[in-house]
Order: C-alpha cells, then sequence, then structure tokens
C-alpha cells in the first residue's frame, strides 16, 4: 500500500475512527492490529521476517533485563570489592552471549535479504553440486526474483538492533510486554523507511495516554499535505526529468547539470515528503515520531549537514558504530602501539581517520549495494576526514588572510559548496554505475553546451516549459518555507495565530495545488519511494 495513495488515505481515515472510539487504554491495542493489517497489506510473505526479528529481539531483551535484576539482587550481600567484579563479569559474559546470538541471526537476515543477489549463480552451483536443485526447484534455476525483501527491512532491524544493545549498556529497562514490543518494531507510520525510532522515545510515546486534540489533529493534516505536495508535485515531477536526461544519449554537459541539481532537490522533497506525511498521521494519534531532517541545505559543513539530514540514521550510526569503535580495545591497542612511533600529529590524524572511514563504508553499505554505494560511503568518509582535521589549520588561514568568517556572504558561500559537495555525493549513485558518472562529469567540463538553457533542449526530457516554471515556482516556495522555520520556527505555528478562515483557504489551496498539479498518469508508481529501498 504507497503511502501517497486514496488507499492509505482511506486506510488512515478507519484507522482514526476506530482509534478515537475505542476506550483509551485499549487504543495502543488498535495501533498495534492497524500496523499489522498494513504490513500485511503491504505483502503477507513479509510478516514471518518481522515477528523473528520482533520475538527474538524481545526475547534478548527480557532475559539480558532479568539478567541484570539478578546481579542487583546478588550484589546487594555482597561487600567484598573482588566478588562484586567477578560477579559482574559473570553476569556480563551471559547477556553478551544472548546479545551476540541475536544480533548476529538478524544482521545475518538482514544481509542475506539485501546482498544474496550478488550470489545467485554461486548458489546454482551449489545447489546443482549437492543435487537439491531439482529436488528444491524442480530444475529451475535460483534467480534474484526469488528472494524475499521485507518491507523496511532495514529499519525494524536498526530500531530493534539498537534497543537490545542499549538494554544490554544498561541505558533504559527493557520492555516486558511482547504486544508493546512489537507495537514499536511494526508501528506502521514509521516501518517503510523510517525514522529509525529508539525504544525510548518511540516505545514512550506509544506508552501515553493517546487523547484527542483539535489543535494537534488539524496541524498533523496540515504537515501531510505538505509532504503530499512535496512528494506529488516536485519531486515526482523533477523525477520524469532526471530519469529522462540519464536514459539519454549524447547528452550535453549543461543537461546533465541542470539534472544533478534537481535530483538533489528531487531526493530531498521525496524524503521529506514522505516523513511529513508519516509524522503528520502519527501525529493526528498523537504519537510523536522523532525529527529526522532539519533543513540540511542551510548547512556550512558536511559535518553540519549529517547532523541535519537523515538524523536518525545518523545518529544510530554515531551512537552504534562510531562510538564503540573509538572506545574499543584494538583502537586504544593501536593508539598504545603508534604512540612513540609515530610523529604526534599524524598518529592523532591516524586515529581520527579510523572510526569515520569504516562507519561511512558501512553506510554506505547500508544505503545500498554494488560499488557505487562503497564509494559514495568512502567520499563522505574521507570529506569529513579531511574536514576534522584541516578546519583549525583552515580557520588560522582565514584569520591571517583577514577573510571574514562571520559574514553572511561567507556563510552563503558554505551552504552553496555544502549543496555541491552533495550533489558529488549524489554523483557517485544516481546515474547507476561509477562509469556513468565518469561520462557525465566528462560532458560536463569538455561539452557543456550552454546554448541548451535557451533552444529548447530542455524541453524534450518530459517537461514542458510550463511545467519547469511549475516546478522552479514550487522550489521557489520551498525555499521560502524552508528560509522561514530556519530562521522564524514553524510554519504551522505561525499559521495558528491566523484567523480560521485563513487558515482554511491556504489548506484548500495547497490540496487543489495537489491533485492539479500532482504527477500522475500512465506509468507513474506512487510508491517508489527513493529510501524505502534501502
Amino acid at each position: 500500500m504507497s503511502i501517497t495513495s486514496l488507499s492509505f488515505i482511506l486506510f488512515l481515515f478507519i484507522c482514526v475512527v476506530l482509534f478515537y472510539l475505542c476506550p483509551v487504554r485499549f487504543r495502543w491495542v488498535v495501533l498495534l492490529v492497524a500496523s499489522v493489517v498494513f504490513y500485511a497489506i503491504c505483502g503477507a510473505q513479509y510478516l514471518p521476517f518481522i515477528c523473528f526479528t520482533t520475538v527474538t529481539v524481545w526475547w534478548a531483551g527480557r532475559r539480558m533485563g532479568k539478567l541484570y535484576e539478578q546481579e542487583a539482587e546478588v550484589l546487594k550481600n555482597l561487600k567484598d570489592r573482588k566478588k562484586k567484579k567477578d560477579v559482574k563479569a559473570l553476569y556480563k559474559k551471559e547477556c553478551r552471549r544472548t546479545l551476540v546470538l541475536v544480533m548476529v541471526l538478524n544482521i545475518a537476515l538482514l544481509c542475506a535479504v539485501k546482498f544474496l543477489k550478488y550470489f545467485v549463480p554461486n548458489i546454482n552451483q551449489l545447489l546443482q553440486w549437492s543435487g537439491l536443485l531439482d529436488r528444491l526447484l524442480q530444475g529451475e534455476e535460483f534467480t534474484a526474483a526469488m528472494i524475499i525483501v521485507p518491507l523496511g527491512v532495514s529499519y525494524y532491524t536498526f530500531s530493534t538492533v539498537g534497543y537490545l544493545l542499549d538494554v544490554y549498556w544498561k541505558r533504559y529497562a527493557y520492555e516486558p510486554n511482547l504486544a508493546r514490543f512489537a507495537l514499536f518494531a511494526i508501528y506502521f507510520p514509521h516501518i517503510v523507511q523510517g525514522p529509525i525510532s529508539r525504544y525510548n522515545t518511540l516505545g514512550q510515546e506509544l506508552k501515553k495516554e493517546l487523547r484527542w486534540d483539535t489543535s494537534r489533529v488539524c496541524k498533523g493534516a496540515e504537515l501531510m499535505a505538505w509532504g503530499f505536495f512535496k512528494k506529488l508535485v516536485i519531486a515526482d515531477w523533477l523525477n520524469v526529468f532526471v530519469e529522462a536526461v540519464y536514459a539519454g544519449e549524447n547528452t550535453a554537459g549543461l543537461v546533465y547539470f541542470v539534472a544533478i541539481l534537481f535530483d538533489a532537490v528531487q531526493i530531498y522533497t521525496d524524503f521529506t515528503g514522505y516523513m511529513d506525511i508519516v509524522s503528520g498521521a502519527s501525529e493526528i494519534f498523537g504519537v510523536r515520531l522523532e525529527q529526522n531532517f532539519n533543513h540540511p541545505f542551510f548547512s556550512k559543513n558536511v559535518q553540519e549537514f549529517w547532523r541535519r539530514w537523515h538524523m536518525t540514521m545518523g545518529g544510530w550510526f554515531r551512537d552504534y558504530v562510531y562510538k564503540p569503535i573509538t572506545v574499543s580495545g584494538w583502537m586504544k591497542g593501536l593508539s598504545k602501539v603508534t604512540r612513540g612511533r609515530l610523529p604526534d600529529a599524524l598518529r592523532r590524524y591516524i586515529i581520527t581517520a579510523i572510526p569515520i572511514l569504516i562507519t561511512w563504508f558501512l553506510t554506505g553499505l547500508w544505503h545500498g549495494t554494488g560499488n557505487t554505494y562503497v564509494a559514495w560511503g568512502i567520499y563522505y568518509g574521507v570529506l569529513i576526514t579531511l574536514s576534522t582535521i584541516c578546519t583549525p589549520g583552515l580557520q588560522s588561514l582565514g584569520r591571517k588572510l583577514r577573510i571574514n568568517m562571520e559574514a553572511p556572504s561567507f556563510d552563503v558561500y558554505r551552504m552553496v559548496r555544502m549543496f555541491f559537495l552533495f550533489c558529488g555525493g549524489r554523483l557517485l549513485t544516481r546515474p547507476g554505475s561509477l562509469e556513468m558518472s565518469r561520462q557525465v562529469l566528462y560532458a560536463i567540463f569538455h561539452s557543456f553546451q550552454p546554448w541548451t538553457l535557451w533552444d529548447g533542449t530542455l524541453t524534450t526530457y518530459g517537461l514542458t516549459v510550463p511545467q519547469l516554471i511549475l516546478e522552479l515556482a514550487a522550489i521557489a516556495l520551498l525555499w521560502w518555507v524552508s528560509y522561514h522555520e530556519e530562521h522564524k520556527g514553524p510554519v504551522r505555528d505561525a499559521l495558528e495565530q491566523q484567523n480560521l478562515v485563513f487558515r482554511w483557504a491556504l489548506l484548500y489551496v495547497l490540496l487543489f495545488a495537489i491533485i492539479i498539479f500532482g504527477c500522475y498518469g500512465p506509468g507513474y508508481d506512487a510508491a517508489s519511494f527513493i529510501y524505502a529501498a534501502y
């Protein structure tokens, strides 16, 4: 069921009616049933996978929690420090066994559904050699199409594994109720493409008394409408142009350049459009989802950008990959071994770079398989490493050159620079191969052909002149809203201060704009959110 389809709107309406007709103390059950139904409609064959993850992670969290409770009881009666240390080590070891077992099972499952397609020839050879090809597949070859990729597998796996690690590290208590934990794992507004929720935030939100609030429900509907506008009016029309450009041959460099710019806006409006839709839907129920975007194109450097873009993913890799690596025994050992053997500056650079590069290599694999995403991960790993290492020196150089780095014009320069760095990252993955990325760059620098901007060439890629003007106007509106929210606060809060007639009139204008100017028609796939594939 696509989030932008009429069937989803109808499904959501029925859920809201049943939710508020139900007594308050049972409303979470309505959300659980609705989430299971939603997931089953999207594909009943996916249910065993998410049920396996939910049950195993809940069991492991409960087991570790019980072990820690036993540990606390035993420690109460002990006075000797050595015995206390031995007891802690014993329970920690037992918890670690449980943690590793369940983490390996679930991460192996995630890796299998994401990477198994690359081993199809090897699997066929193995099945043929073992004689299982005839028995299992009646002589047919195993194909990538036979691999079931569960809906939202990366998102719910990361959310639940994060919960498991937090319980292991004693950051918060385990959830004793399987149904409550299942609601956290499968909650339908965030299951398709995030945000990657933490149990201490979303899990607690789902435990609140969820009551009707007219103002909150209206604001949730407004956020959903804005999300539909970004997805259907901006992202999907820009996608028509970008797809046509990358599918063409002998394309002028300027056309590629415009496609790169449009692609950056497209992926932003596609992903944030989805986030606005599901966050607004969740807000109608009274459940606040974690913020996943904070106007990233106002960022002035790459670190700030990734604190604003896909914030829950960045936070997950920071807390569960980067930080554990930096404090790991082998990193401490490396620091100790290189002390005195390497120059201090070089040693610091190496110790700084290794955790960043490993984290971003894994982030690239999370986003997608193949060498394009490996290159993408290395690209950002190198950029962040260089920024971390070189920023103090560049700031010192700027002061010596008397560059006013506090001036608004310098901020604009840094934001434009960051936007083009982001475009560079997209150029590694969007064309489909590194060879195609090379061809695009070659065309930009060797066959720019600036006259294609006004000779009508741009209108041969799926969009007419009025449609291009519409897209530019919509992008300008998007920029104005983003600027207002960045400097003055949420637009929805400002609208709440206006007269009711004005608010409703504006909402109707937005709805009619979506209906009239939205991207529909033959071949349109409303389900194709970019990040849903991750």
